[in-house]
């Protein structure tokens, strides 16, 4: 990833002060090579992190007036602000927080492990046109969702639903460039997401399983698992017994969890590896069969589906 600034429509969207701030952040945090800041419209930015850390590090942060949603996608911590309790972080934590003024804090990443976050800021002006009471004003917003405390600042955690873990991994996945159409979709997957958000912390998504402490621990190793074996001939059921849960608790619960099928996820990972390797020079066909594909018309039509290219292409692209 590029260094941290802003990029996309930064001729039409003006520096806030938030991105210096978080643009700092990342410098201090040594993660300005694995991080993004992308203005996609005037009141709207992307920031994503994607980075391993071998440490634990713990920082001071501060900052300007601000309102964010982030979604953990990897890794784990512990996020602060100056008068109100910490919230603790994991893969599938959605955090929203807003800040009316300036606010400080000490955040905790864990290390030994990768850190992936998609963190969106919207700016005031659209809080406004949102046209919601709860969102049109930022100040009065802190105040009233945090009850009068906190110097308005507000910070919530809860449990991504699956639709908002999926728009992050869509974010995520997005590879940079200049085109609008990309900047257009980035747009309504920004927007899509806040309502999600808003709707998990209002308890209006319908349908959703709480899962158990212990159950998450088994699809965390679920997920581990297909990291660093995704090369196998993973089904669900051989998936399902490897970590003690019964094929129903890991359909559902990993797309909670993760944000996507189990199948998906896996796709997704051997892809990843697949276009690393082509990019490396290695064909078509031993990509394929190296990342677990036994039939390379299917892969290739996988791939295509996926990445909007076929093998061949994506091997000659610069």
């Amino acid at each position: 990833m590029s260094n941290p600034h802003i990029g996309g429509s930064a001729r039409t969207a003006p520096v806030a002060p938030w991105q210096d701030a978080v643009a700092e952040a990342l410098v201090r945090l040594g993660w300005s090579d694995s991080a993004r800041i992308e203005a996609i419209a005037t009141d709207i930015a992307v920031v994503v992190v994607d980075a391993f850390l071998d440490r634990d590090l713990l920082v001071d942060l501060s900052g300007s007036t601000t309102f964010s949603l982030s979604v953990v996608l990897e890794g784990s911590g512990r996020l602060s602000a100056k008068g109100l309790p910490p919230v603790e972080v994991e893969a599938g934590t959605a955090v929203l927080f807003a800040c009316s003024g300036s606010a400080s804090g000490e955040d905790l990443f864990r290390g030994g492990r990768r850190f992936r976050v998609v963190d969106l800021r919207f700016e005031e002006s659209f809080l406004i046109r949102a046209g919601d009471e709860r969102l049109s004003s930022l100040a009065e917003r802190c105040a009233d969702a945090a009850g009068g405390e906190g110097g308005g600042v507000f910070l919530a955690g809860f449990p991504a639903p699956a639709v908002l873990l999926q728009i992050a991994n869509d974010i995520a996945k997005t590879p940079p460039s200049g085109a609008l159409g990309r900047r257009l979709y980035l747009h309504g997957k920004a927007i899509e997401a806040l309502g999600a958000a808003i709707d998990a912390l209002d308890g209006v998504s319908k349908g959703r399983r709480a899962v158990r402490p212990q159950e998450r621990e088994r699809l965390l190793r679920a997920r581990a698992i297909l990291d660093r074996d995704f090369r196998s001939n993973w089904t669900i059921e051989r998936l399902a017994r490897e970590v003690g849960v019964n094929e129903k608790q890991l359909k559902y619960g990993f797309r909670d969890l993760v944000g996507q099928p189990v199948h998906a996820y896996l796709t997704a990972l051997r892809l990843d590896a697949a276009a690393q390797m082509l990019r490396q020079g290695v064909s078509v066909a031993d990509a394929a069969v190296s990342v677990g594909f036994g039939n390379l018309s299917h892969f290739s039509k996988v791939f295509r589906e996926n990445k909007g290219v076929s093998p061949s292409r994506f091997a000659r692209l610069d």
